[in-house]
């Protein structure tokens, strides 16, 4: 039987994927929808950003990087937040490959009725130990 952490541990994860997906990166609407309104990331480069920031960048990116991502864990905060953590793995242009621990934070969305909705409030990447 599928505890009802684990049913929220896969939707939260599905979020988290279609952040990854270039077709959703795509997409300002789609971003807008999942991203929370005082949304903000500290990137694995150490700079901050805030919502507009994060999707300018998404929207404008050019080349379609493959992102792969496993080792996903969600700790419940409470009834209306939850912690996500994983690992992911980018490869450049000379197919070497960095990887960095990722941490979201995902509230439930106050405004709606449909307990689908979650958005994320915070996001950050940090350079794993080599």
């Amino acid at each position: 039987m599928i505890s009802e952490t684990q049913t929220l541990q896969s939707l939260i994860v599905h979020y988290e994927r279609q952040l990854h997906c270039q077709a959703t990166r795509s997409q300002k609407t789609i971003i807008d929808q999942l991203l929370h309104r005082d949304f903000f990331e500290i990137g694995r480069s150490g700079m901050r950003y805030d919502k507009q920031q994060v999707i300018d960048a998404l929207i404008s990116e050019t080349v379609e990087q493959q992102i792969q991502a496993d080792n996903f864990e969600l700790s419940v905060v409470d009834e209306k937040s939850v912690l996500l953590t994983y690992l992911s793995y980018r490869a450049d242009e000379n197919n070497i490959v960095s990887k960095t621990w990722r941490t979201s934070l995902w509230i439930k969305n106050a405004d709606s009725q449909n307990p689908a909705d979650w958005q994320m409030r915070f996001h950050q990447g940090t350079p794993t130990a080599n």
